[in-house]
């Protein structure tokens, strides 16, 4: 997926680096991301999470786990953590790219 991204990129950066300047609208201040209309969180690799209930969690776009106990799972993202607190928790199923959690879910703390 990266690699796509990193494409799209190059050839959005030769595109709007060979056009003229004042084809360029003065008051036109959007990003490549606006541009391009590609989702923000794949952009960003921000973490998306996803609730069902209180039972079920998915979490996509993690780098890690940091803690994980019946208790309480921290998750690290690329720019921030995620807290679940609960009881019974367990992690159903994970891969590189997401993770569900299930057990009785009381709080979500971003930090």
């Amino acid at each position: 997926m990266s690699h796509i991204i990193s494409e799209i990129f190059l050839a959005v950066s030769i595109y709007y680096g060979m056009r003229k300047q004042k084809n360029r609208p003065e008051n036109n201040h959007h990003t490549v991301t606006d541009r391009l209309m590609l989702p923000k969180d794949i952009l960003n690799g921000a973490m998306i999470l996803t609730g069902i209930g209180q039972e079920e969690l998915w979490i996509e776009n993690y780098k890690g786990i940091l803690e994980y106990t019946q208790e309480s799972i921290v998750i690290q993202g690329k720019r921030n953590r995620v807290t679940i607190i609960g009881h019974h928790l367990s992690i159903d199923y994970y891969s590189n790219e997401d993770m569900k959690i299930i057990g009785c879910i009381n709080t979500i703390r971003y930090e």
